[in-house]
């Protein structure tokens, strides 16, 4: 088995397999971890192979790109797909997040996707991350200066601050992710507030899939007193909450993150022990760096094919 990530993550095992590609190819199954555009292919309306995903991706696929041909694959169930064995299990990222764990040739690799081993309040669960022979962990914050204050405290400093902003008699705006930030922000306030929660449109039509599964509450007509979350705001007032926040000095931002933290990542690598670790995305050569100096064996995967 050998692997890349050049057309998304790519795995070779006498047949092919892609993760997240950029773009489908014929006759070759696609799985995409969780529905934000830079995981979902482009052609995801027509595309040319098969593409597998969890109910909830293929539910909000539906409702972003209009595409209804996503096969549901269900977590902790195991499908083949030519030579390969693949089960998904819950990444913790956002509603529908999955890690693959692939079984061919008498090895197996875990594809962890987008995740987030703290969970949050709009998904299945916290990140499940199976023993494997090679990780592919994302690294999208694989840096130490990367460390999240709790995010039970974050959550409640969000719901004090709209508080705060209602009693003065306004109505403050919160912009977030339009795909699982939006939708943590209304549970948020839903379940630490007593404020209507207005959303937009965008937000309403993406939300839907969530809505009764989590007991959302949240209109697009407001009747009083309220707090607006849109997926972009055009206010110099608004609140911002996405955990690139970290370093921000505006009290309006709030680092609340869907991913996994520095030492999230570090504490999903030495809980599972893998004999190999590939990191991808963000900080993927840094994050590769420090695994190295605690003796794993590690490096960032490029467009080359390594031999598994």
């Amino acid at each position: 088995m050998r692997i890349r990530f050049r057309n998304g993550i790519e795995i070779d095992c006498g047949d092919r397999l892609l993760l997240d590609p950029v773009r489908t190819l014929r006759d070759v199954p696609s799985l995409v971890s969780h529905a934000h555009s830079d995981h979902v292919p482009k052609d995801i309306g027509h595309p040319s192979g098969r593409v597998l995903a969890t109910e909830g991706t293929a539910a909000l696929i539906e409702r972003r790109y209009g595409d209804g041909t996503v096969e549901v694959i269900h977590y902790n169930e195991g499908i083949e797909l030519g030579p390969f064995e693949v089960y998904a299990f819950p990444a913790g990222h956002i509603y529908g997040s999955a890690g693959f764990l692939i079984n061919c040739g008498g090895k197996t690799v875990f594809y962890t996707g987008d995740v987030n081993p703290l969970g949050g309040l709009t998904v299945e669960s916290p990140a499940r991350i199976p023993s494997s022979d090679v990780l592919v962990v994302e690294s999208t914050y694989g840096h130490p200066r990367y460390r999240f204050p709790d995010p039970y405290k974050v959550r409640t400093d969000i719901a004090k601050w709209v508080a705060e902003e209602v009693s003065s008699g306004r109505s403050p705006v919160i912009e977030a992710y339009l795909v699982g930030k939006s939708q943590e922000v209304i549970a948020l306030l839903n379940k630490y507030t007593n404020v209507e929660v207005v959303v937009s449109e965008r937000v309403a039509e993406v939300s839907e899939p969530l809505k009764e599964r989590f007991g959302l509450q949240y209109t697009t007509s407001p009747e009083g007193p309220h707090v607006l979350v849109t997926h972009r705001a055009r206010t110099n007032g608004k609140a911002r909450v996405t955990g690139w926040a970290l370093f921000s000095k505006r009290r309006e931002d709030f680092p609340l993150s869907a991913h996994a933290d520095f030492d999230g990542l570090v504490s999903i690598v030495m809980g599972t022990n893998p004999e190999r670790v590939l990191t991808v995305y963000g900080f993927s050569e840094e994050f590769a760096r420090w695994l190295k100096k605690w003796g794993i064996d590690a490096q960032p995967l490029g467009g080359e094919w390594v031999e598994l």
